[in-house]
């Protein structure tokens, strides 16, 4: 297997976090540059300022291949956004009268009149994943293919988003000097990340908290059974600590970072913290607990907002989602959050971050990262059919340059001055 330099661009709200790998002769993935870059012309998914955010993506691409020392020959990126939704299709295939072999053609045809039933104007479908195959009514398989049977039917998970929105993001990637390989549902990239096998067999949530958005998929039996995204995120967060504590967003930023918490049951009511007042320079004493109360009213409007999701899709989280959820995403991080949405949701709750993790481990094992790293292991190891890869651009092109991205960096940057 020849070897490949891959770059997954992880286009987030407030930041562009970019990974750098390689992949050896066993097709394993090895990290070898990283780069965060603050995220500017994105809001929630969507973007807003179509050179501002080309030049923040072509920035952090240029800082991660120049600590790679290595030519980037494909690039996957994540998507979200207000507006994301998924639903399931059935399709039966009657293969003949008496039992053959079932065929890949045969697959394929029944994957896409799944996607032709849940072809949606103004739509582009970004994901195709089978969830369960029956042969002759009675036999569950994984993977058909080479078995013999009269009748075929499949049970096909679809992600759809704005084709606005698909389209905007991947112009943004395109200015930027690079054609996307492969485009990901950001739920799907982070639980590829995050997630054990067990896990999805089992049933199980998955919670990326960003900036901006909370992208959610929930697994049963080992695949996707609803994939969604609430818009809201820890930006939000921070503006209300921001409002209400009436500091600026960087000192919102601090206050949070420093001394949040997400469950006010951990905050003890005598507990004081420091803060600065906006346009003051004299520090003030406040209530930590007013503070995490603050935090936590806007984490339960997350959680309501993915809950309300799976009541409207039909679905008990507390029945499917036996192995408890999983947390994610760099919200992930804030104190209490994992004893918080075990509270509220009344479920087990462990904090994900990205597994099996070669190269550079110490920096990437962290839960703001699981996306990134989630994409190029996607890429490595595609589920379903990720039907938004551009057609013109083959797995085994003829790559970037290190000296060509920098060529046409200098351009952009000339372009947009």
């Amino acid at each position: 297997m020849k070897n490949r330099i891959i770059a997954s661009i992880d286009v987030g709200t407030s930041k562009i976090a970019v990974l750098v790998a390689e992949r050896d002769d066993y097709g394993d993935i090895h990290i070898i540059g990283v780069a965060d870059r603050e995220s500017k012309g994105i809001q929630r998914g969507a973007i807003t300022r179509l050179e501002v955010a080309a030049r923040s993506i072509a920035f952090a691409v240029s800082e991660a291949e120049n600590m790679a020392g290595k030519k980037i020959e494909a690039v996957v990126i994540n998507i979200s956004g207000e507006g994301l939704k998924s639903q399931n299709e059935k399709n039966t295939l009657n293969l003949s009268p008496s039992p053959i072999e079932v065929e890949e053609a045969h697959v394929h045809k029944l994957i896409e009149g799944c996607i032709n039933k849940a072809k949606e104007e103004n739509y582009d479908i970004i994901h195709a994943i089978p969830r369960k195959y029956t042969l002759d009514d009675y036999l569950e398989v994984e993977d058909p293919k080479e078995m013999s049977g009269s009748k075929l039917e499949a049970q096909v998970h679809l992600i759809k988003i704005p084709d606005t929105l698909s389209r905007n993001v991947k112009r943004a990637i395109s200015r930027a000097g690079f054609e996307p390989d492969m485009i990901v549902a950001n739920a799907l990239a982070s639980a590829k990340a995050v997630l054990r096998e067990e896990e999805k067999e089992e049933g199980v949530l998955m919670l990326d908290i960003g900036a901006g958005l909370t992208d959610f998929v929930l697994f049963a039996e080992k695949a996707p059974l609803i994939t969604g995204c609430v818009p809201l995120g820890g930006m939000h967060i921070t503006k209300d600590i921001s409002h209400y504590m009436k500091v600026n967003i960087e000192e919102a930023e601090r206050i949070k970072e420093k001394h949040g918490v997400a469950y006010v049951g951990l905050v003890k009511d005598s507990e004081a913290i420091k803060i600065k007042p906006r346009g003051e320079d004299r520090e003030v004493t406040a209530n930590k607990a007013e503070v995490a109360e603050v935090i936590q009213i806007r984490l339960e409007e997350i959680m309501d907002g993915v809950k309300a999701q799976l009541s409207k899709a039909g679905i008990n989280y507390e029945e499917v989602a036996k192995a408890g959820v999983v947390i994610t995403g760099g919200t992930a991080e804030l104190k209490g959050i994992r004893e918080f949405v075990e509270n509220y949701l009344d479920i087990p709750v462990r904090i994900g971050t990205p597994m099996d993790v070669k190269g550079l481990r110490d920096r990437i094992e962290k839960p703001m990262y699981s996306t990134a790293y989630g994409l190029l292991e996607f890429w490595r190891s595609p589920e379903g059919t990720p039907s938004a890869k551009p057609e013109h651009n083959s797995v085994g092109g003829s790559g970037f340059s290190i000296s060509g991205l920098i060529d046409r960096f200098k351009r952009f940057l000339e372009e947009i001055s």
